[in-house]
């Protein structure tokens, strides 16, 4: 038998690898911790795509962009990540990122040449989620993505936290649409 000392050392050794290697894959799978209180509840939100394509491809069109069309697919990979953020009330995740992106649309089935997403807090209304858009540099950019052909967009409410309303617009180029044509800018 190990003398006490030696079997509690090898035992919280044992633990904090276990803990080390938890956090690793934790890490390597992209998963964050939610901070869901007890009470919270979180909601799907109706949005009138159709109000905020026309809002879209106006806007594109003013800046001599091709149209979009709605892609139900993207609608449902945006209320996706608009539940996955609401979930952490918070839109700093590793999933928002190119290689989030491009993860999510392959775990849909969703081949494409081209993809952007928008995420946007506390905006009440589609108008000033797109107004906050075009306001960001990056995100205006992804509205004005000239190789992008469809769009999809969602709303959730979060009943408490720092923000209350959560918003996800995903822009890509599915294959069957074809290869892109590269556009210089």
């Amino acid at each position: 038998m190990k003398p006490p000392m030696q079997t509690r050392r090898l035992f919280l050794t044992r633990l904090g690898l276990a803990l080390a290697l938890g956090l690793a894959l934790a890490s390597c799978a992209g998963l964050e911790p939610t901070k869901l209180g007890p009470a919270t509840v979180i909601e799907p939100v109706a949005v009138d795509e159709p109000a905020m394509l026309a809002q879209l491809n106006a806007y594109r069109a003013s800046k001599g962009v091709a149209p979009v069309s709605l892609d139900p697919r993207l609608t449902q990979v945006s209320a996706d990540m608009a539940r996955y953020i609401a979930e952490r009330d918070s839109m700093k995740t590793r999933q928002h990122s190119a290689e989030g992106l491009s993860g999510r649309l392959d775990a849909a089935g969703y081949r494409n040449y081209a993809g952007a997403e928008n995420l946007g807090a506390g905006y009440a209304s589609q108008e000033a989620a797109f107004a906050g858009w075009q306001g960001s540099a990056g995100h205006d950019r992804n509205l004005l993505n000239p190789y992008v052909t469809r769009m999809g967009l969602a709303r959730v409410r979060r009943s408490d936290g720092t923000w209350r309303h959560f918003w996800v617009m995903t822009l890509s180029r599915p294959e069957a649409d074809g290869r892109p044509v590269l556009v210089n800018r």
